[in-house]
């Protein structure tokens, strides 16, 4: 395996399917910076998801390290805990705000800089709350606090979705950080999940074909397997942080893809482990189990 597509598999490392599957988030991400860009920058920034990962509070707590990080306080903003811009950005901001060339403030200090970026930071975080659940974008909450007040405390135990954002304007490309609760997310993830379901089901019509209209776009969990195990049960009550389990018979270029039926896990093909367009993905290399296949196809 290159270098390049190692790294390219490795940029979206533990990032759970429910999270990346939420189609709709992540294009009104897009579109949400993209609308903000306009105003802070002055320019269209063509947004995309450069890199999602999860990651733990203590390599979260790099932000800290970045003087352009805003945190906002987990009773505020229980999902999205912080936003860091990198240092284009916050000049062109600065310059946006004093109508000045953006040459003109090269080599200004940080400070400075962070002052004129915070209100539009501000106005990016509002932009991505808004239609959060259990998010409070009213201007009567002051937003940002010390890393400690934001949404697991950035604590050791603590797991975050960092996702970055390139905005590519001037010809060059510069970079905004977002960092998200990953409990939050996976709760809010159950919750897309059932109200997509819902509104299919209630946009199936009225008619004999309904109820299989309905089952076809039901979702249903597909499982990327690499290895398989067998423990017994007082061997599985002997596990302990640190426990090492070997995957003996793994191999990247040949996983199990197993579907989640009423009647248990079901492999019904196989594949190999790959990137398309940045993400993590699984090219199947046989056709789908016949006997699946025809399931689907009584329905």
């Amino acid at each position: 395996m290159s270098a390049v597509l190692r790294k390219k598999i490795e940029s979206g490392a533990g990032v759970p399917p429910s999270i990346l599957q939420m189609q709709e988030f992540w294009e009104q991400l897009l579109s949400k910076a993209d609308d903000w860009a306009r105003n802070a920058f002055d320019a269209e920034t063509q947004p995309i998801v450069s890199c999602r990962k999860v990651i733990g509070g203590r390599t979260a707590s790099a932000l800290l390290e970045n003087p352009f990080t805003l945190f906002f306080a987990a009773d505020v903003s229980p999902g999205l805990c912080a936003i860091a811009l990198d240092e284009r950005c916050a000049i062109q901001c600065a310059a946006t705000r004093l109508h000045q060339d953006a040459a003109g403030l090269e080599g200004a200090s940080s400070l400075f800089l962070k002052l004129l970026s915070e209100q539009p930071t501000i106005a990016l975080w509002q932009k991505f709350a808004s239609g959060m659940p259990d998010h409070n974008t009213t201007k009567s909450h002051t937003p940002q606090v010390e890393a400690s007040g934001a949404a697991g405390a950035l604590d050791a135990t603590s797991r975050y979705l960092e996702v970055e954002l390139t905005l590519t304007f001037d010809g060059q490309a510069s970079h905004i950080k977002l960092l998200y609760f990953v409990d939050y997310m996976q709760r809010y993830a159950r919750t897309y999940v059932r109200q997509l379901a819902e509104r299919k089901a209630k946009a199936c019509s009225q008619s004999p074909k309904s109820l299989s209209d309905s089952v076809r776009a039901s979702a249903i969990a597909l499982d990327a397997v690499l290895d398989r195990m067998t423990l017994t049960i007082g061997e599985c009550s002997q596990l302990e942080i640190g426990r090492v389990l070997p995957l003996t018979s793994a191999d990247a270029g040949r996983l199990f893809l197993s579907a989640e039926t009423v009647n248990g896990s079901v492999d019904i093909g196989t594949g190999e482990l790959g990137v398309w367009k940045r993400q993590r993905a699984v090219k199947l290399n046989t056709p789908i189990s016949e006997s699946f296949a025809r399931e689907i196809v009584e329905l």
